[in-house]
């Protein structure tokens, strides 16, 4: 055995410490305020809602135990169900590093493996350990070391030397490769640029849930009342008819948002840097949760430039990346973005992947659609939508002739922001491709450069009706490929040659 048999670090018992045991201290506090022991026995039942979690997370953490040896990472786990599960070291794909603030003050890191399997299936189809940091370094060696590998296998021992000099000299900063390699650090200030110029709709959206739930909150609280956040919200909205008032509050809650965007984007990416390691690609970033991803570069599907509508005024995109097991969601099921550089002008998008990416390089000329597809962009969800909204509200009766007004008028500015992202949809529209590489480009208010490997793409299909097909030659088009589950591409209204010229490129 190389490694084990050994439990996990005991610190996993406190990684996800405010879900697991947030009611527990609520519990607690709530004693220490009422001194009261009855309380408790009246409630037996809640007790043993509360303790559940921890004693649950402490019975996992005894009983699991992890086996490494040349073949195959071995997970043995259960106390009255025993359950063993069998991962061969050949089918690991990633293996990465997470690092929660609790983890950072204890020196103590999450491994996060990945397999062909598990993509797609959940956390249900992925292994994770929970280290102190020199064990964690030595089983990454391990698991991404190649079966009868004897370069690797010199390595692993280089790795806990690395990690003791880590120590000795004092490195707290956390786990990270040695960036002897071709390295690129994202600077502070391309960041705060990638915070300050990405789209804000759904951090607005989130300001505006938090902002009923704490006026439900506060009534509860402070006004022994049982207030309706978003009543009172749209109440207040709905009385107010200064136009200047209503641009003023539109403004507040923009400016909210772009503070957030900005705090959000620094904490999680702070320190980005990308690493080229020949067979590999090392991504390192966070403040308080720290994260390291080594990509195959063999794994690795393709990359995408998405820019929103700011980042496209200023010729500006973030860069991602489609690999197994980076991006998808993440414990809390929250989406995670595959960022491979947080920020990029235009011009430099070339220079980076004939740095890192060689194979993926646009040599052939995109083609577009044509001016006759122009109309059939309007047959969409959101035109009808607006438009069907606008017709309502012009015929709904409202009493207020100031109210009906603004009805009318945030009918109006709906349908021609949905007409507006037609249009560019139409203007963003483009496909190509040959042996090697497929680009495809959509998208309205965020435009999105797709280049996909040839050999990674999974399927492709064009869909179209029959007055289309037969009098106008047109198809929508779309692509899968392989990454954190199938990753779907399509582009709509094209020529129908364009599908038959990648069809034929592709490797069945």
């Amino acid at each position: 055995m190389k490694f084990g048999p050994k439990r996990g670090h005991f610190m996993c018992i406190f990684e996800r410490f405010f879900r697991d045991f947030g009611l527990l201290l609520a519990a607690i506090v709530l004693y220490l305020i009422l001194r009261d022991p009855q309380i408790i026995l009246d409630n037996a039942a809640l007790v043993v809602l509360v303790l559940f979690a921890p004693v649950s997370r402490l019975i996992q953490y005894l009983c699991t135990y992890y086996t490494i040896d040349d073949k195959r990472l071995l997970v043995e786990s259960g106390w009255l169900n025993k359950k063993k599960q069998e991962v061969p070291i050949a089918n690991i794909t990633t293996v990465d590093f997470t690092q929660t603030f609790i983890f950072q003050l204890t020196h103590v890191y999450r491994l996060n493996v990945e397999t062909a399997s598990s993509i797609g299936s959940g956390p249900s189809g992925a292994v994770k350990l929970v280290l102190k940091d020199r064990d964690a370094v030595f089983v990454k060696k391990l698991l991404l070391a190649k079966v009868g590998d004897e370069e690797e296998a010199g390595r692993i021992e280089e790795g806990k030397a690395e990690e003791r000099r880590f120590e000795d000299a004092g490195e707290a900063t956390g786990i990270s490769e040695e960036i002897s390699g071709n390295t690129i650090m994202a600077s502070a200030g391309e960041v705060f640029l990638m915070g300050l110029l990405r789209s804000k709709v759904w951090i607005v959206g989130q300001v505006m849930v938090y902002g009923s739930m704490a006026i439900s909150l506060f009534g509860k609280l402070v006004l022994d009342k049982n207030l309706d956040g978003d009543e009172v919200l749209l109440d207040y909205l709905m009385r107010i008819s200064a136009p200047l008032l209503i641009i003023a509050i539109i403004a507040a809650f923009y400016l909210i948002s772009v503070a957030l965007s900005l705090a959000l984007s620094c904490v999680k990416y702070y320190g980005f840097r990308i690493t080229d390691r020949e067979d590999s690609i090392f991504i390192e970033y966070g403040l308080l949760t720290k994260k390291n991803h080594t990509l195959m570069k063999e794994k690795i599907s393709g990359i995408s430039y998405r820019q929103s509508f700011l980042m496209g005024i200023f010729r500006q995109g973030t860069l991602e990346v489609f690999a197994a097991g980076y991006g998808g969601t993440d414990d809390n099921n929250q989406v995670e973005t595959a960022i491979l550089y947080p920020i990029m002008r235009e011009e430099k998008l070339n220079a980076f992947l004939l740095r890192f990416f060689p194979e993926i390089q646009a040599k052939e000329p995109v083609k577009r659609a044509e001016p006759k597809a122009f109309p059939y962009f309007f047959i969409c969800g959101r035109f009808f939508f607006t438009a069907a909204l606008l017709a309502a509200m012009l015929a709904v009766p409202v009493e207020l002739k100031a109210a009906k007004l603004g009805l009318i008028a945030g009918g109006a500015v709906l349908l021609a922001l949905a007409a507006g992202s037609v249009v560019l949809e139409y203007k963003n529209s483009a496909l190509s491709g040959n042996g090697t590489l497929i680009v495809v480009i959509n998208g309205g208010y965020t435009r999105k450069t797709v280049m996909l490997k040839t050999e990674k793409v999974e399927f492709i299909e064009d869909r179209a009706s029959m007055r289309k097909r037969q009098r106008k030659n047109l198809s929508n088009i779309r692509l899968g490929a392989l990454s954190e589950g199938v990753q779907q591409h399509f582009v709509r209204n094209m020529d129908r040659s364009c599908f038959e010229q990648i069809r034929q490129r592709l490797i069945y």
